[in-house]
């Protein structure tokens, strides 16, 4: 009987699947202005400052939280300050964003933190999914082109060539 030969293993192809950072549901929380607006669009100072400081931040504790109001009021910046200020005790990622980009925000956030030094001088396939937005792609390409030896598109089996690093000539 004939050994199976794993010719992907033996390429040195590393695959970076971008799906492995998106957040799920329960990994964050979004906070909405409006309900703290007086009908809804109009922010009063005093008003808002006693209602921020009724609230148990603690339940934001280690969650992505993300900052947005719902509606178009026109909300001052110093409010979405001021709501950071109460929230740093218990999480450090506080984003601000439109409602209809928290998961995309959070996922970017993630991508930009991986260590892609350990992609230096590797061969390197993003894993395609049709569920991973553009602009992550774009992102992570933007990192591992300062680290890769290869990048390549689609699967580790039968990749698409997208930038091989030039070999430097020393005379």
């Amino acid at each position: 009987m004939e050994e199976i030969i794993n010719k992907v293993d033996l390429s040195g192809i590393i695959t970076l699947d971008l799906i492995n950072y998106k957040p799920l549901k329960h990994e964050y929380a979004a906070f909405d202005l409006v309900p703290y607006l007086f009908k809804g669009y109009l922010l009063k100072e005093k008003v808002f400052r006693v209602d921020m400081i009724q609230i148990d931040w603690s339940q934001f504790t280690a969650k992505e939280v993300i900052l947005y109001c719902s509606n178009d009021a026109i909300v001052p910046y110093w409010a979405y300050v001021l709501i950071t200020s109460l929230l740093k005790q218990f999480t450090d990622r506080i984003l601000c964003a439109e409602q209809e980009n928290h998961e995309e925000l959070i996922w970017i956030e993630r991508i930009k933190k991986i260590d892609y030094k350990v992609f230096n001088d590797k061969k390197v396939v993003l894993k395609a999914s049709t569920v991973v937005p553009a602009g992550l792609y774009v992102c992570a390409t933007g990192y591992l082109m300062d680290q890769v030896q290869s990048l390549m598109w689609g699967e580790a089996g039968s990749p698409i060539m997208i930038y091989k690093k030039k070999k430097t000539i020393i005379h």
